[in-house]
């Protein structure tokens, strides 16, 4: 198996090689400089290598803000801007190993843009040499750094006066708090990092897949990078009691039903939830219960996955309001606020927490249970790969999950939850939608590709 370090280490003294023999620089590297040039090379080849990796289509995404190359605990050691950008990036093109797909640009007026987008020539790809159906395996959670972010979103308008969010992550103090967390998470990306999960679609199903993800002009969907196999918990304060999901998982990136296909070490999954998470909550603090399914309005069952999204966004807003959040509701026959007013008078013992943003403190207890949730099953070396308020588990052991998702919540929340209907997979089959599922598994198709990541 070629080392891709030292290829990437033969790739940076080749270019610097050629940079002295140009002359174009009028002083000699330092080592230090040598030494972020040979990192920042890695760095940037893992990137390029990883997207074609996953699709022979696929564009790398290059920063050209200089913000995004600060020295801190969330940036690769020694990757820098000057370096990266103005030394390795430019030999790289000169050289003919990579070109620019898509020039970016940015509008600091209106806060939007897009970044420069990256291919290789087949020179970059011979010069390493390397199987890219096992390549992901090579590079698990290069990217990693600290795993505990705090991030500022503001809302700003853009070109067209629709309301977009900008995210940015904010430098913190440790506190014994995070140093606790972090080192509970570290458990568990070590578990995850010794076993391997992956998606078991056919060679043509899975570009098809990635396909599908790279054309989306609604979302700018990354594609698929099996080799992110870890999580990071992402809060939304400097306190530390706002959000703090965890996120960062390459499962997180397909589409729901796609799920189902999900193996760890080849072995088939179950996916659970805890069902009516933040009613079940928000009902306990107001020490009352909710009687039947916390979605049901009245109105056709069908609606059910517009109205839980309406009840999220409801938790989330700040304030009471006769503009419907950006949720598409148009299918139900009713306007925003008729549907409004019907989840308010369905929940009428706490329809005082509805419109004063409490959906990230919601999300900071959710995420309290899930960290103990993994961490349990982390300890004894049993990875679970979470999806927001569920988690997938290896098929067989989903009654243990069973039982400390329901132990886990009653000891945060005080109250007890039924999650035994809350399956959402047994296997394929048991998906509702049956010609998708057809559709995945065709079985006259190879599976090379997942073959060779996950031999017997």
């Amino acid at each position: 198996m070629m080392n891709i370090n030292q290829r990437a280490l033969d790739l940076a003294n080749h270019l610097l090689e050629i940079e002295t023999k140009s002359k174009t620089r009028k002083n000699k590297r330092s080592p230090s400089e040598v030494d972020k040039f040979i990192k920042s090379t890695q760095w940037l080849s893992k990137r390029i290598l990883s997207n074609c990796a996953a699709s022979k289509n696929a564009q790398t995404r290059l920063a050209r803000d200089k913000n995004r190359y600060k020295a801190n605990s969330h940036n690769v050691d020694g990757v820098t801007y000057d370096i990266l950008i103005g030394g390795v990036v430019d030999w790289l093109m000169i050289e003919g190993f990579i070109y620019t797909d898509k020039k970016g640009a940015y509008s600091r007026v209106f806060f939007e843009g897009e970044q420069t987008r990256i291919k290789p020539h087949s020179k970059f790809i011979d010069w390493f040499k390397i199987d890219l159906q096992t390549f992901p395996k090579q590079i698990i959670a290069f990217e990693d750094t600290n795993p505990i972010i705090c991030q500022q979103v503001t809302k700003k308008k853009n070109s067209k006066g629709k309301p977009i969010k900008i995210k940015k992550i904010i430098p913190y103090e440790d506190t014994p708090n995070t140093i606790e967390m972090r080192k509970n998470i570290n458990v568990i990306n070590d578990c995850l990092k010794r076993h391997w999960s992956d998606l078991e679609l056919t060679d043509v199903k899975w570009e098809e897949l990635q396909t599908s993800l790279l054309s989306n002009e609604k979302y700018e969907y990354t594609p698929i990078l099996l080799h992110k196999q870890t999580i990071k918990r992402i809060f939304n304060d400097k306190d530390f009691t706002q959000g703090g999901r965890f996120y960062g998982g390459w499962w997180q990136n397909i589409p729901s039903p796609y799920r189902a296909l999900i193996t760890i070490d080849g072995s088939q999954t179950n996916e659970f939830d805890f069902g009516r998470l933040h009613p079940t909550m928000m009902y306990a603090d107001a020490k009352a219960t909710c009687e039947g399914d916390a979605y049901d309005i009245g109105i056709d069952t069908k609606h059910r996955d517009t109205i839980k999204e309406l009840f999220n966004a409801m938790v989330q807003m700040q304030e009471f309001t006769d503009h419907p959040p950006r949720v598409k509701f148009s299918q139900t026959g009713r306007t925003w606020k008729q549907l409004r007013d019907m989840i308010l008078k369905r929940h009428e013992p706490i329809k005082h927490m509805f419109f004063c943003g409490i959906g990230n403190s919601l999300q900071y207890r959710d995420s309290i249970i899930a960290e103990q949730v993994m961490l349990h099953f982390a300890k004894r070396d049993v990875p679970i790969l979470p999806v927001h308020d569920s988690f997938i588990i290896t098929a067989g052991l989903f009654i243990e999950l069973l039982e400390v998702m329901e132990k886990e919540f009653k000891k945060q929340i005080g109250v007890p939850i039924d999650i035994r209907s809350a399956e959402k997979s047994v296997r394929v089959k048991a998906r509702d939608n049956e010609d998708l599922v057809g559709y995945i598994l065709n079985e006259t198709e190879e599976l090379s590709d997942w073959t060779a990541r996950n031999p017997l």
